[in-house]
């Protein structure tokens, strides 16, 4: 039976022929198909993103502990980074073309492992001896957690094109809730000291190890998924050769070394240092050579040309690296000035991103609702941005112990802009795309968006650091010798203030109760008013994925009942 795209403007081309001969060969892949709810299909679903949450809880559980980890063992400055960058790098890295290789050899395989991967990486940070095991560790998480946000096509390819905004939307809330949650229980283990002074952090490992084993064991029960097409009728071995390891191995090697200059850049090393120079340029040089083979050099690559017969899979591309940059600008530096600003309590500073969390949960599910009725996606996406941006600039008013409610608006705003765009923009791209290649499209799409993010964060650290490195001294120094403190002890005032060193400061000479009430308060100021111009930057670069969003072309058509790949147990 033929099987043909419902894609608009998909040129009829003998690529576009032997595409649709792919799919013709995915099960139950027939848009007139009386698609009907099951136990079978809610027991999947439920696997899934049971996944998906244990994969959220190892990306943001570890980066809210960094500062507690940091005093554990004694470490400051780039490798405490490092706890971070160990596993946003491989979730960037990796999803550019993992989704490509589940897409041609099956899903349950590539879940299973990410779940390993993620059980083994946060009982090694979880039992780390050292900074450096914990990062080890987090590497492991961070390629575990990648695999495990595979989990968001696979959900979408099992249920109707017209009802994959509301199953992104229940993914989006399983990972809005873990996001939520789990600082606040890590904050509360930190807090009661479980396991001892200062390593509360490690029961939060414990708790991920868990969830990545309980979510193996449902994958195992429950889920189902149909075969992956192989027309041509080619073992492992053969169809493993078919892959663009050319393509893969530019990719990799560029990118890794590209995101590794970002991360060393001005934390430790000069910008002009070698250090920092030689993985920079080889990394573009690599990403443009990648750029130019996966145009001219092949037409099945890590950037497949049939992804793009349609235009809203190019306007994506471009929104989701515009957009990341706006994402993780709020995602990045809301709990670090929670923790300037007004608390440095674990507890407090999970309560303090319950509006950003929350509303990102009401966002997923309007969003998904709102595209079910409307059967329209572009003015969504527009609205998303626009929240992104009005909440970004409005964030640029924050002071030092502003009410809560003052607080809550803007940090609303930004989560209802994150939670819409994240499920509405995956949504698209799913549709937009070929049945076969949805795992990788949609892969790829995240990859962007992380790139973006990483870009955009170094930029905005840049801007955050050279403003605070001049108001910080300037404020504290008017301050504390106005308050009375021998000038000649302002440096180390200073220098205390910093680590947050309460012995250095005990041992300066005169510091009074006052004066120092004085300098920390002087201190919040100093951050207030660093933190307000990275909130500037960041608006422009909202208008701009505002305009993007302008180029999307409707997505009604797409909307069928078709199952791109049913399940096996759907009864």
């Amino acid at each position: 039976m033929a099987v043909t795209f419902d894609i608009d403007e998909k040129p009829a081309t003998p690529e576009a022929i032997h595409q649709e001969d792919v799919a013709a060969d995915v099960p139950n892949d027939s848009p007139n198909e009386d698609f009907k709810w099951s136990t079978g299909i809610i027991l999947n679903l439920v696997a899934l993103n049971w996944c998906c949450f244990a994969a959220t809880w190892g990306l943001s559980v570890p980066t809210s502990s960094i500062g507690f980890i940091a005093q554990t063992f004694g470490e400051t400055g780039s490798k405490t980074a490092w706890i971070a960058a160990a596993i946003t790098i491989p979730n960037c890295v990796f999803q550019m073309f993992i989704g490509d290789l589940s897409d041609f050899l099956g899903r349950r395989m590539f879940l299973q492992v990410g779940c390993i991967l993620g059980f083994v990486g946060m009982m090694v940070a979880g039992r780390a001896s050292s900074i450096d095991m914990v990062i080890g560790g987090q590497v492991l998480s961070g390629i575990g957690c990648t695999l495990g946000y595979l989990t968001i096509p696979f959900i979408s390819e099992i249920v109707p094109k017209d009802t994959r905004s509301l199953a992104t939307g229940v993914v989006a809330v399983a990972s809005s809730i873990s996001t939520a949650i789990g600082p606040v229980i890590q904050g509360a283990l930190i807090t009661k000291n479980v396991g001892g002074a200062n390593e509360g952090w490690r029961a939060g490992f414990y708790l991920g190890a868990a969830l990545y084993g309980s979510a193996s064991l449902l994958l195992l029960a429950f889920y189902k998924p149909s075969p992956r097409p192989n027309p041509e009728g080619l073992s492992v071995s053969r169809r493993l050769l078919k892959f663009d390891w050319c393509g893969i191995f530019m990719v990799t090697s560029g990118l890794t070394l590209f995101l590794y200059g970002l991360h060393e850049g001005g934390n430790p090393h000069p910008w002009s240092s070698a250090r920092v120079l030689a993985p920079l340029i080889i990394g573009i040089a690599c990403s443009i050579i990648f750029i130019g083979w996966e145009w001219k050099g092949t037409r099945h690559g890590v950037f497949d040309h049939a992804m793009f017969y349609h235009r809203n899979y190019s306007v994506t591309l471009v929104v989701s690296f515009v957009g990341g940059i706006v994402l993780f600008c709020g995602q990045a530096y809301l709990p670090q000035e929670i923790i300037s600003l007004f608390t440095s309590n674990a507890i407090l500073t999970g309560v303090y991103n319950l509006p950003f969390n929350t509303a990102s949960m009401v966002g997923a599910i309007a969003g998904a609702i709102i595209m079910r009725a409307a059967k329209e996606g572009k003015w969504i996406v527009v609205g998303a941005y626009t929240f992104l941006t009005v909440g970004g600039g409005l964030m640029a008013v924050q002071e030092p112990h502003i009410s809560f409610a003052a607080w809550f608006f803007p940090t609303a705003l930004l989560g209802l802009g994150v939670g819409v765009q994240m499920v509405v923009v995956i949504t698209i791209t799913g549709l937009c795309t070929p049945d076969h290649l949805i795992a990788h499209a949609v892969s790829t799409n995240s990859a962007i968006r992380a790139l973006g993010g990483s870009v955009g964060v170094v930029i905005f650290s840049q801007i955050y650091q050279s403003k605070v490195k001049t108001f910080l001294p300037e404020r504290v120094t008017e301050a504390v010798i106005a308050s009375g403190l021998d000038p000649t002890n302002v440096a180390a005032f200073l220098q205390a203030l910093s680590e947050s060193n309460a012995e250095a400061m005990a041992r300066i000479e005169g510091l009074t109760p006052q004066i120092t009430a004085a300098g920390e308060k002087a201190a919040a100021q100093a951050y207030a008013d660093s933190y307000r111009f990275v909130w500037y930057s960041l608006i422009p670069f909202g208008v701009i994925a505002v305009s993007l969003a302008l180029f999307l072309k409707p997505v009604k058509e797409q909307l069928t009942r078709q199952v791109t790949a049913g399940v096996r147990n759907a009864k």
